[in-house]
């Protein structure tokens, strides 16, 4: 991970092993609090066998062994104490990293904005961002203090073998690298099955996502009951390929296990034979006996916490290119904006998606100072692209727009956007109170301009009816409210806002009549001292507009009054 959290060219595991470095002293206090609780064992092995020394050859009673059963138990518990130290300190390190990770994502995903992220689906973007995250933790909390302590704590134990009976240890010795070596070739193979099963899940999510959304139009079309059973299927698939990788899992730790096994036995065999022989104590043998699990234990713990290097390095395979994802080209200037109504001129204005398809081409608009515009044309004809790059969400390609004569690229982007307001066909209302909606773009708005807003939004009187008023709550997008009201509540929310410059959406698409002449009359006092650009096809709307700049293909086609453009429509209607 590169200074500012990208990871841009960099391997999934480089990239988890950089932000470690982020927590290296709580991963050293987790290794350090591990390796004291290792030592431990050894001097807890060796009191164990100098008791059961003083029973069965010196023929020591109760009392006699007692200090030593005492300093046993007194070990364990500092061992238990140890090991809960260095647990804790290793889940502190994984939730530092996770926050940091979350904050990296959040951050690139506001810098990037919906520009950025084209072509991400939402699906596996939230995937990447929820599960993915929590997917660092084992590789952080688990796998890099385990590979930690198979590095030291190993030759630690020979150290102590050694001197007690050489023979053994160089079985501990030469049988150690097998148990890493399995688990790498193990790993390899089921690292695959892993990351085909990151992508399922990733494919499965972006699908149910789909799906919930969409769930009314499948109730009505009577596609509900397919859908299920399709989603039945892909998550038994699921199922399957999980169940695939749990079981290479299984047959690794069987592996590790045997191996682990196999040298204990071979061990005891050697020490049997020395103590039969004479040349070894009972105290030694004992000692070396009981280390020799203790030996393999580190390493069979990493090969078990190997899954958990797989998830974490599938987790950054799709964590660290969106941190790498090209922040898109926009505005960087730093001019404010002159109070009042803004002139804006689109001159020569061409923008392409991809280079190539979509977009606008030699765009000449001009909106004066305090006008109301009408934008029309045909869906795709680069109406939305048009209004993008006014709000500074994309940039030319070629061309420029000027802000009472001032390029909007040498404006500063934040102040350039506190001067607008947007309301959208479908405008976003988040699950709250309608005054905290309403306060989205203007936290400090009091009591006074809050009625005053949904007075001229005609929006006062079905607010009022309410039983909590503006303290009543709203659901996730504004469920409980109907479509009209919902539009003269984002209306309210622009006035509230005080911009000079509004862009609407088609804001009178699908109302009633009623709900139409009022969004209406409410556009009318809203554009009054503002320069307003609304995009409409609908003739309540479009004759109270001063002029309508009609697209089609992506180009600016004309400029002709209100009168004359609905007067085309009904022809072409006639037709």
């Amino acid at each position: 991970m590169s200074r500012d959290g990208t990871g841009e060219g960099q391997r999934p595991e480089r990239w988890l092993l950089d932000g470690a470095r982020w927590v290296k002293g709580e991963l050293v206090r987790a290794v350090g609090w591990a390796f004291a609780a290792g030592l431990l064992i050894v001097l807890q092995a060796r009191l164990l066998a100098r008791a059961c020394h003083e029973v069965v050859i010196g023929g020591a009673g109760v009392a006699e062994v007692a200090p030593l059963a005492g300093g046993v138990a007194a070990l364990a518990v500092a061992r238990g104490l140890l090991v809960f130290f260095s647990e804790r300190w290793a889940v502190a390190a994984a939730a530092r990293v996770k926050e940091r990770v979350r904050s990296l994502l959040y951050r690139r995903l506001q810098l990037l904005g919906p520009a950025g992220r084209a072509g991400e689906e939402t699906g596996p973007l939230v995937e990447a961002v929820t599960a993915g995250v929590e997917g660092l933790e084992p590789y952080v909390a688990r796998f890099l203090p385990h590979l930690a302590l198979a590095a030291v704590l190993p030759p630690a134990a020979l150290f102590f073998v050694f001197p007690a009976e050489w023979r053994a240890g160089l079985v501990l010795l030469f049988s150690a690298p097998f148990i890493p070596f399995l688990m790498i070739l193990i790993g390899r193979g089921s690292e695959s099955l892993n990351r085909r099963q990151w992508g399922r899940l990733s494919r499965m999510a972006g699908h149910l996502l789909d799906l919930v959304q969409g769930l009314p139009d499948l109730k009505i079309f009577g596609a509900a009951r397919r859908e299920a059973a399709a989603v039945a299927r892909v998550s038994e698939e699921y199922r399957q390929g999980t169940m695939a990788v749990l079981r290479v899992a299984f047959l690794s730790a069987f592996t590790l296990e045997f191996f682990a096994t196999v040298g204990t036995a071979v061990v005891a065999v050697i020490v049997g034979f020395r103590l039969l022989g004479g040349g070894l104590v009972l105290a030694d043998g004992l000692f070396v006996l009981l280390l020799a699990p203790e030996f393999y234990l580190p390493l069979r713990t990493l090969g078990l916490s190997y899954h958990a290097r797989m998830q974490g390095t599938a987790a950054a395979e799709r964590i660290a290119p969106l941190l790498a994802l090209p922040e898109p080209e926009g505005y960087c200037g730093a001019l404010t904006v002159p109070l009042g109504p803004p002139a804006v001129r689109f001159e020569g204005v061409t923008f392409r998606y991809g280079g190539e398809r979509g977009g606008v081409s030699g765009i000449d608009l001009e909106l004066p100072a305090g006008s109301l515009t009408a934008l029309a044309g045909e869906s795709g004809t680069g109406k939305s692209t048009l209004v993008r790059l006014l709000v500074g969400l994309a940039r030319p390609e070629a061309g420029r727009i000027t802000v009472n004569g001032t390029n909007l690229a040498d404006l500063d982007p934040a102040v350039w956007r506190e001067r607008i307001a947007w309301v959208p066909q479908r405008p976003f209302f988040f699950r709250g109170t309608i005054r905290e909606n309403l306060c989205l773009g203007s936290p400090s708005a009091d009591a006074a301009g809050i009625r005053a807003a949904l007075e001229a939004a005609a929006a006062g009187a079905f607010v009022g009816r309410m039983p909590r008023g503006l303290d009543t709550e709203l659901g996730d997008r504004g469920a409980g409210l109907s479509g009209g009201e919902l539009r003269r509540l984002a209306l309210a929310r622009a006035f509230l806002r005080d911009a000079s410059l509004v862009v609407l959406d088609e804001p009178t698409a699908g109302l009633d009549s009623e709900n139409e002449r009022l969004v209406g009359e409410a556009l009318e006092r809203l554009a009054t001292g503002r320069t307003i650009l609304v995009i409409s096809h609908r003739e309540e709307t479009v004759r109270r507009a001063e002029r309508v700049a009609v697209m089609a293909g992506g180009r600016l086609e004309r400029v002709v009054a209100p009168a004359e453009f609905l007067a085309a429509a009904a022809g072409e209607v006639g037709r």
